[in-house]
């Protein structure tokens, strides 16, 4: 469904139920809404819809085209939500999943199960725990139970396995083995020591995979706060924001341009700085909606910020937020109906339900006519 809106009285002028949100359907209804306007259309306020905007175009060229300043924010937005996306599972969802797959490895050695041999990890900490854990395997490939703890005490003084991350937590529960349980090298005793060792191993590599769960966890909640608004920001807000970009340092850069392009929004035209800026945003590997959203926001700058130029062409206007914002109320209006869906068995029944709801007429495009024949 298409509506038209007056962004002055903030109220539904005409509807038309259609096939889609097409060149077609677009300039059927702006057809009919020119036909039905007592006057001309001097500005308008769509979103970013390429199909919108030529419909407009046909039937009203010489009309000021106000892009939608909350689908311009949105717009940017989403794009470096999907670019938070991407650099999450690059840097920890990977990550976490590279532990996660040594841990079943070992497993599988561990029972003579047929094992695929890995491929070299992408994370360095989790190739480093693989070749501890080689080396573990290595040591328990003697006979001798006294060779066994003769070749893991020298093990264990390697640069090897001292820069090892997961030492703390291994050699915690290595020694528990033989202080708490009590266990000797001995050949009864092995039996019990290896198995428990191994246990200790994947105990080591899951606190490390705990650690970088909890830090996509952190991660999760600051990258809404860095897309925050910050006229929007409580105190409470901005507290968090602080504590969680000292964990993500790296984030700064995305934040400071975020609130500088918020900032353009409420600087006079001749204060504003051109968008370009926004491209520091971008890099080799950045998300493609996140380039999209960019390049797009850059070539409609002066629509964007067409607004800013409304007092000074129509003085004799009062200016309205509906002016550089689509009206989204008659969306919900429309989407309550949509919920309900009582009393629409029929095309005729919609039409006349939506237009009762909105108070305004609302036509049936042929197109849909055709289609339902």
């Amino acid at each position: 469904m298409l509506i038209a809106t007056d962004s002055l009285k903030k109220k539904p002028l005409v509807g038309a139920l259609v096939t889609g949100e097409n060149e077609e359907e677009t300039t059927f209804l702006l057809k009919e809404l020119k036909r039905w306007l007592p006057s001309g259309v001097n500005f308008m306020t769509i979103d970013f819809s390429a199909r919108l905007e030529a419909g407009v175009n046909e039937v009203f060229p010489n009309v000021l085209l106000q892009k939608c300043v909350f689908h311009a924010i949105q717009l940017l937005t989403r794009g470096l939500i999907k670019e938070f996306t991407r650099i999450k599972k690059e840097h920890l969802l990977d990550h976490i999943e590279e532990w996660i797959i040594l841990g079943r490895y070992t497993l599988s050695l561990e029972k003579d199960e047929d094992a695929t041999e890995l491929t070299p990890f992408r994370f360095n900490d989790v190739e480093l725990a693989k070749d501890i854990y080689t080396q573990l395997r290595s040591c328990f490939s003697y006979n001798a139970p006294k060779q066994i703890e003769q070749a893991l005490h020298s093990f264990f003084s390697t640069p090897l396995f001292d820069n090892w991350e997961g030492k703390q937590v291994f050699t915690s529960k290595y020694e528990d083995i033989f202080i708490k349980k009590k266990f000797k090298y001995s050949v009864k005793g092995i039996k019990y020591i290896i198995p428990k060792i191994y246990k200790g191993f994947r105990a080591a590599i899951r606190e490390l995979r705990k650690e970088l769960e909890e830090t996509k966890s952190h991660f999760n909640k600051i990258k809404y706060l860095v897309l925050m608004n910050p006229v929007n920001m409580k105190p409470y807000h901005r507290t968090k924001l602080r504590r969680y970009l000292k964990e993500f340092p790296w984030l700064r850069s995305y934040r400071k341009l975020l609130v500088k392009f918020y900032y353009q929004f409420r600087l006079p035209s001749e204060k504003r700085e051109p968008l370009s800026f926004l491209s520091r945003l971008i890099t080799d590997t950045s998300h493609p909606r996140l380039r999209s959203a960019i390049q797009t926001l850059i070539e409609n700058e002066e629509n964007v910020f067409q607004f800013q130029h409304f007092p000074k062409k129509f003085p004799k206007v009062k200016f309205s937020k509906s002016i550089k914002v689509v009206n989204e109320s008659v969306n919900k209006l429309v989407n309550q109906l949509h919920q309900t869906q009582c009393g629409m068995r029929t095309l005729e029944n919609i039409r006349m339900r939506v237009s009762n709801r909105l108070n305004c007429p609302i036509i049936i495009s042929p197109a849909l006519l055709e289609k339902i024949k």
